[in-house]
């Protein structure tokens, strides 16, 4: 690819999938310099992807606007608020549009916009015959390649010849302040580790049990003296509360964080502890030393990143599985507190 040229990255969502976006976005950015980026994505994430200096511009589809105005009746809103939303996405046009997303949605967003070629990745990657409807197709030998690995494979398509880059992710100052201010309050000095034991809505197959994590949160108290903070979003203070309340007194709540926030938070904190979430990947992004607990998703393609990271897992026969309404549990049942704290104990004194 040559230089000045006018890109659309499209990775629409989750937390975790447009983090995982994000080397391959850097490396190209990094290998031609006056590349023009823009990024089409939805939901809370276009924040905190506006504050990374390497993107030039942030589009954002209005996917929670416009259900919002559909469930209210409000169809002559809804048309609207679309049109206004195409007329930025065709304001220019891009030399390459790169769908990161592989879905129907993707794909079709990728050809109302202005674009001399897309691309995409090919069958082993892509779903819903999004294959099918791409310029050029990219495609590798190992279906359960990495997702920053398999993201790559575009960037390099285009020209960049570099390794996954060291990524270095940005909040404006007032972000750290406020959890400053928050550690102040709470009086948290010392090691502090972190916590989260939810996972995305429709995800509650990939929690670990909520009793292993009170007794894995005293262990750190009791054999490492350190705080433990509880991580919580959207619906989940109560279930958070109530797992402080088993956990004991250097068991704190967090404080109500957006992305960036939270990101913020996570780089205070010397260790994060989590099943496969989002927030997982963004503790990872934020040089935090991670305990990745995975069940049934596939490691091999959704681990946190990184050398700084452990993944406490069982080779159980029937995972990887994508069976969200397993009552079995196999694969998370056996991952014992014992597994998880002795990661906890190995990587805080590896990192300490």
């Amino acid at each position: 690819m040559q230089t000045e040229k006018k890109v659309l990255v499209v990775r629409l969502s989750s937390l975790g999938d447009v983090l995982m976006t994000i080397p391959a976005v850097f490396s190209i950015k990094d290998a031609f310099p006056t590349t023009h980026i823009s990024w089409l994505v939805e939901g809370p994430v276009s924040d905190f992807l506006s504050y990374q200096r390497k993107i030039d511009r942030i589009i954002k589809f209005p996917r929670g606007e416009l259900s919002l105005e559909l469930k209210k009746g409000n169809i002559f809103k809804a048309i609207k608020k679309i049109g206004v939303f195409l007329k930025e996405l065709r304001a220019a046009e891009f030399d390459f549009i790169l769908d990161f997303h592989g879905i129907i949605k993707s794909v079709i967003l990728s050809r109302l916009s202005r674009g001399k070629k897309i691309i995409g990745f090919g069958e082993k990657y892509a779903k819903e015959l999004s294959y099918l409807f791409y310029d050029i197709v990219i495609d590798g030998e190992d279906r359960r390649l990495h997702k920053v690995d398999r993201n790559m494979l575009i960037a390099r398509y285009l020209g960049s010849k570099s390794d996954v880059p060291e990524i270095k992710l940005n909040v404006p100052a007032h972000y750290h302040e406020y959890i400053d201010d928050f550690f102040k309050t709470q009086g948290l000095t010392g090691d502090v580790f972190a916590v989260n034991p939810f996972s995305s809505s429709g995800s509650g197959f990939k929690r670990w049990d909520f009793k292993n994590y009170a007794i894995l949160i005293r262990r750190i108290s009791d054999e490492l003296r350190a705080k433990t903070l509880i991580l919580w979003g959207p619906g989940e203070f109560k279930e958070a509360n109530r797992l402080k309340e088993e956990a004991g007194k250097y068991a704190y709540l967090a404080c109500p964080t957006d992305i960036s926030q939270l990101y913020a938070l996570l780089q205070r904190v010397k260790v994060y502890i989590s099943g496969d979430t989002g927030v997982m990947h963004l503790a990872a992004f934020a040089g935090t030393p991670v305990v990745a607990i995975f069940g049934p998703t596939d490691h091999k393609v959704n681990a946190p990143y990184g050398s700084k990271s452990i993944t406490v897992r069982k080779d159980v026969p029937c995972s990887p599985c994508k069976k969200k309404n397993c009552t079995e549990r196999k694969c998370l049942e056996v991952i014992t507190v014992d597994d998880v704290f002795n990661a906890v104990k190995e990587i805080y004194i590896r990192t300490n």
